[in-house]
């Protein structure tokens, strides 16, 4: 099975009939959340079927927003495995609560850790130095999966972040820019996951459209390696996913 590491489920407008054909393939999905509440609603909407993995997110963006329910986010973080969205957008539309987001990220995170067990797929807009930063002041015991979503900081960044055992989730717009394809050819093959951040990067009709994109997307990386990565992107989901 091949996964869409990071993808919006609930914000598509098939959702439906996503979901339903999801059932009946051999793709699997982590829907990331961007609140507390839209995750419970996710979890009663699709929560058992076994190729959807629903993940508990507060969305950096949606900080100071009213949405960004921080203690029911920490009521919940024990009965989940995967979290995410979450993490820091310093972009200029979101910079001005950057010291709000900072702390919202930083308790995200001790709570992680004190559960442990975790997948955190991590949003980093800008802000890949804090994000690295703070990672690596709050990680203990390599307890947890962080993986980092779309990526855009530099190689040595990339490689500090190698280095603290995390993960890169990649789309296709990673594979058309210069900087991402830098990027994708420096990072190790076994740190490589696949996502498409649906619906934000491309609005998905179908789940053939899904497999298609991500059988596509492991020909470019296998081009781009110069090795067939499938075989090694299965292995890496295997560290993941609970199938």
């Amino acid at each position: 099975m091949i996964y869409d590491s990071h993808c919006h489920l609930d914000l598509m407008d098939n959702m439906t009939s996503i979901v339903q054909s999801l059932e009946k393939e051999d793709v699997g999905i982590l829907s990331v959340g961007t609140t507390p509440r839209a995750y419970l609603k996710e979890v009663e909407m699709f929560g058992d079927v076994k190729n959807i993995h629903v993940a508990l997110g507060l969305h950096p963006q949606l900080v100071g927003s009213g949405y960004d329910d921080l203690e029911l986010f920490e009521s919940l973080v024990q009965r989940c495995h995967y979290i995410g969205e979450v993490g820091l957008d310093f972009s200029k539309e979101y910079i001005t609560n950057k010291e709000q987001q900072m702390e919202v990220f930083k308790r995200v995170l001790l709570c992680c850790e004190r559960c442990g067990d975790k997948v955190i797929s991590i949003h980093s807009l800008k802000s890949a130095a804090t994000v690295l930063k703070t990672l690596s002041q709050l990680r203990r015991d390599n307890k947890n999966t962080y993986i980092l979503h779309w990526f855009t900081g530099s190689i040595a960044q990339m490689q500090n972040a190698v280095d603290m055992g995390c993960f890169f989730s990649i789309n296709p717009k990673m594979l058309k820019t210069k900087s991402g394809i830098n990027l994708i050819q420096k990072i190790p093959p076994n740190k490589i996951l696949l996502e498409t951040d649906a619906p934000f990067s491309v609005k998905l009709q179908s789940t053939k459209q899904l497999d298609d994109m991500l059988q596509n997307m492991i020909d470019n990386v296998s081009m781009l390696k110069g090795i067939d990565m499938k075989n090694q992107l299965i292995e890496n989901e295997k560290t993941i996913y609970i199938y």
